[in-house]
């Protein structure tokens, strides 16, 4: 089974059966093949980072964890990064990804080729790529 980062954002997160906050934004590597964990909004517990070694279950209503996770201040996300095909030409941005539920490895990027192209077409689904540094 497959969640959208959108989906996964405003859940609650659920720790030893009290909910400690929601869902902020999912962390990927750098290499956007997997997700390194989800920030968490505890309120005036403030941010929290809970990495996927501790995420028990990404439900469809909420998130259990094993940990609350470290306090820390929430990083950017390392999405919106420029999508280029294989013989140079842009395609668009990368503004999401596909994650599968138990592995939490990257199934596929969504990539928006332009405003009135998402609305006539859709967004792009890229199950093969390649992410490198230079954004």
């Amino acid at each position: 089974m497959e969640k959208t980062l959108r989906s996964l954002s405003g859940l609650p997160v659920v720790c030893a059966g009290k909910r400690i906050g929601r869902v902020a934004q999912a962390a990927l590597s750098d290499d956007l093949t997997r997700m390194d964990g989800l920030w968490v909004d505890a309120g005036l517990g403030g941010a929290r980072f809970v990495p996927a070694e501790v995420i028990e279950v990404l439900g469809d209503v909420s998130v259990t964890v094993d940990m609350p996770g470290k306090r820390q201040k929430m990083q950017k996300t390392p999405l919106f990064r420029r999508a280029v095909s294989t013989d140079g030409t842009r395609l668009g941005a990368v503004v999401g990804a596909n994650v599968d539920c138990v592995t939490f490895q990257v199934t596929s990027l969504i990539v928006s080729t332009g405003y009135w192209d998402d609305l006539l077409y859709g967004r792009l689904n890229v199950r093969r790529f390649a992410a490198t540094g230079d954004g």
